[in-house]
């Protein structure tokens, strides 16, 4: 498919997509179509080995926040919320808020064409991933799984590497990781027996969260949450199917324009008070968009 090179275009392929009444569609945006689907937490060796410690580093500094949470995955939701690395992936239920990520600026090196210098920057295309989930895949805030997957964050990286999800399950139960992180997990089910499914831990599932964060709520989001696995690649995964569109990257500007005109913007997408006051600072920049906002005002 060539690249989409405008808001209509892009419409026109997602309306054009056939129903799969039987799956969940979610979407998902990136600036640069380079980039993996993959949490930010395994993205680096430092954060991935240092994932415990992350989280007990922004609860101890900041525990007034985190004092409504009642589960590991509300912990990790709060931390994607502070832009701190989890092993959640975002993804919305509205192609639109994905578009809008895809038209982040992501500058990339190219030949440059004439002139001194060997290359130039050029502003990189964007990618909407369209990632359809069998509705077995699909899990709430509340699940048992989920519950296991989110507090393998909680658990020390060389404990997580004594994973070893081949084992039988009462002796995969039995294991020295697995009993620490039930110790976890009955924090928030004190209940909860000894029965994971090693397969669970290496799997990943799409979080449907409450809908109790202003962001979560203004972006239809949602959560891919990944086990033991780090990657998701096109193909690798039974029950998740990717499909790739591309978005021109030199059309991305006039693409937020339009998207500004049907209510997706920064103010709406962030609904924290600094993203609206630096969303309107930037319209000043746009007669059109000063005159709109002065003449509403007064």
């Amino acid at each position: 498919m060539d690249p989409i090179t405008s808001l209509n275009q892009f419409i026109s392929t997602i309306l054009g997509r056939p129903p799969e009444p039987k799956r969940l569609t979610t979407y998902r945006g990136h600036g640069s179509a380079a980039y993996e689907l993959t949490p930010s937490i395994f993205r680096k060796p430092i954060t991935r080995e240092s994932e415990h410690l992350l989280l007990r580093e922004l609860i101890a500094a900041h525990p007034e926040d985190f004092m409504a949470d009642a589960s590991a995955l509300e912990m990790l939701v709060r931390m994607q919320h502070y832009s701190l690395p989890t092993r959640l992936l975002d993804v919305s239920m509205n192609p639109l808020v994905a578009l809008y990520f895809a038209c982040e600026s992501v500058k990339k090196r190219v030949p440059a064409t004439k002139g001194p210098y060997r290359t130039t920057q050029v502003e990189a295309d964007g990618e909407v991933i369209v990632l359809t989930v069998d509705r077995e895949r699909v899990r709430y805030f509340d699940s048992d799984k989920v519950s296991c997957i989110a507090n393998l964050a909680r658990l020390a990286f060389e404990r997580k590497r004594l994973i070893d999800v081949t084992l039988e399950q009462g002796e995969f139960n039995e294991s020295l990781p697995i009993k620490r992180l039930l110790h976890f997990v009955r924090q928030e089910k004190a209940s909860f027996e000894p029965e994971i499914i090693p397969s669970d831990l290496g799997d990943i599932v799409l979080v449907k969260p409450k809908q109790s964060n202003k962001r979560i709520l203004a972006q239809a989001g949602a959560f891919f949450a990944f086990g033991l696995t780090e990657k998701l690649s096109d193909g690798n995964r039974a029950g998740i199917s990717i499909e790739r569109i591309t978005i021109a990257g030199d059309m991305k500007g006039a693409i937020i324009t339009d998207l500004d005109k049907l209510g997706i913007n920064e103010k709406t997408l962030f609904p924290e008070i600094e993203r609206a006051a630096r969303y309107l600072t930037g319209s000043l920049s746009t007669g059109a968009a000063a005159s709109k906002i002065l003449t509403g005002a007064s």
